[in-house]
């Protein structure tokens, strides 16, 4: 299955998914007191939050190439 076949909906469930996900882990590493929380914080979090905004801009510029291969087809 081509990533243009998935559809824009379910990529961008995918991605608030991933941000979402990633602001709970920042939310908890904030609450957290120990000296991991800063890893679990400056890693995780924001590679999940940019992994979302990733998965986003990919889905976009598919989207965008896919309707403009569909104009010039016809």
């Amino acid at each position: 299955m081509r990533l243009s076949e998935v559809g824009m909906e379910r990529l961008l469930r995918i991605s608030s998914a991933f941000i979402i996900l990633g602001l709970v882990v920042e939310i908890i590493s904030l609450l957290w007191y120990h000296p991991l929380s800063f890893v679990l914080f400056a890693f995780i979090g924001i590679s999940l939050i940019g992994l979302g905004i990733l998965v986003y801009l990919v889905s976009l510029a598919f989207v965008a190439s896919r309707s403009t291969d569909s104009h010039n087809s016809t």
